[in-house]
């Protein structure tokens, strides 16, 4: 069920943004931010993207709106969820920043693909630019566009048909989503510019901060939108997408693992790695990620570690451990979701402590 739920709502959503973007796009005059608009729809529309988040927000619609008025409201509610889809997008486009990405979504990141436009620019024309204005022009122009992405969203729940009252509560929980999302970067950056180990618990709230914040508040907005009942189903249906989020952060770090260790990050692995670790095993990876660049055996022997002290077992377990929290808080959900959209919220928790890419 969930995977046919999840194409049909993807190309749903695909083809609002393009509409979105379209509109948007004759409503500028200005032909320099028509070129900026082109670029940020060029970025968002990536084929692979996997659309996850407003899906929840119109899987959390669905399943607690009356139904004789769903009808008349998907489509607008659809518009809706693209809010937290630019949000995701906005936050996407500074992390990368942050971490010299190159790539996302099997393309370049926004500044990449900024710094490719104007490398061509230049190349066609008798103008020349050096690499450091280059790199300095999709830096500055990437900080703009997460901004405009960020705003555009709360734009959209702003200009939504529903009554005014759901839309402030909406934009309240968009503002508490954006507020997790900037606060868990800045941990998450301090930490790192400062040596510091996180321990388990300090991941897991990083990790509600950044990831399971906007799984629960886009549940939460569709929700709102719906005219849930704040305690009896909004609450638990939050409570379980934070569990969820953190499963699926911690699901991440079990797939990228060898890239992590490539690049020294140390994610949940390494954390309860070092939490198990022996006097000489703690040694071995603090020679190696000291080093400026780690070579094959040096990734291996990291890799061998971490099995040795069951630190991937462990995390299977803790992901395990959060989807069955989560299960059980969907279960508390009264009035009960309607069938189908139950169904795809115990699948998705499923699905996310089960997928492989």
């Amino acid at each position: 069920m969930i995977e046919d739920f999840l194409k049909k709502e993807k190309r749903e959503i695909d083809n609002q943004l393009k509409d979105y973007f379209n509109i948007l796009n004759n409503s500028e005059h200005e032909i320099l931010l028509q070129d900026f608009l082109q670029q940020l729809q060029e970025f968002i529309l990536n084929e692979q993207t996997k659309r996850i988040h407003p899906i929840l927000l119109i899987a959390a619609f669905i399943g607690i709106v009356n139904p004789q008025y769903l009808d008349e409201q998907i489509e607008q509610i659809r518009k809706v969820s693209l809010a937290v889809e630019l949000l995701h997008n906005g936050y996407v486009i500074h992390d990368d920043l942050i971490d010299e990405d190159k790539i996302r979504r099997s393309k370049p990141t926004f500044h990449i693909q900024l710094e490719n436009q104007l490398k061509e620019l230049y190349k066609n024309s008798d103008l020349q630019g050096s690499e450091s204005s280059i790199s300095k022009y999709g830096r500055d122009l990437s900080i703009l566009g997460g901004l405009q992405a960020y705003l555009l969203g709360l734009d959209i729940i702003k200009q939504s048909k529903f009554p005014n009252k759901e839309k402030l509560l909406a934009i309240n929980e968009y503002s508490a989503a954006m507020d997790s999302l900037l606060k868990g970067q800045i941990i998450e950056e301090y930490m790192s510019y400062h040596n510091i180990t996180m321990s388990i618990e300090q991941y897991l709230s990083i990790a509600e901060l950044q990831r399971a914040s906007l799984f629960e508040k886009s549940s939460k907005i569709g929700a709102i939108m719906a005219k849930g009942n704040m305690h009896y189903q909004i609450q638990p249906l939050s409570e379980a997408m934070l569990r969820i989020g953190q499963a699926y952060a911690i699901r991440d770090d079990i797939l990228d693992m060898q890239k992590d260790i490539k690049n020294k990050a140390k994610k949940a692995i390494y954390i309860l790695a070092v939490q198990n670790t022996d006097e000489e095993q703690s040694r071995i990876l603090n020679e190696i990620y000291r080093k400026e660049e780690l070579t094959k055996s040096d990734v291996k022997e990291v890799t061998q570690i971490f099995a040795e002290t069951n630190a991937i077992i462990i995390a299977e377990h803790f992901s395990k451990n959060l989807v069955s929290q989560a299960k059980s808080y969907l279960s508390d959900i009264y009035p009960d979701l309607n069938k189908e959209q139950k169904q795809f919220f115990n699948e998705f928790a499923d699905f996310i402590y089960m997928r492989e890419l």
